[in-house]
């Protein structure tokens, strides 16, 4: 998801992991927007706008992910 959102800026060598920041892929601010909304939309959710606005790394964005899996 990450990949296609960066639309083939991102070389396929860079690693991506739950330690990756966001800023250090490049992603905007409405990149990452998107990403939360098909998460949302994929798994029929809605996440706290603000702690998604807090997520850092992709491994702050799986967090909130399973937080609102487990709840939902």
């Amino acid at each position: 998801m990450i990949r296609q959102e960066m639309r083939g800026k991102l070389s396929a060598d860079v690693t991506i992991d739950e330690g990756t920041r966001l800023d250090e892929l490049g992603l905007s601010s409405l990149q990452v927007s998107e990403i939360v909304f098909t998460l949302e939309d994929e798994h029929g959710v809605e996440f706290d706008p603000a702690k998604a606005a807090e997520a850092e790394t992709l491994g702050d964005l799986l967090t909130l992910t399973n937080e609102v899996l487990e709840v939902g």
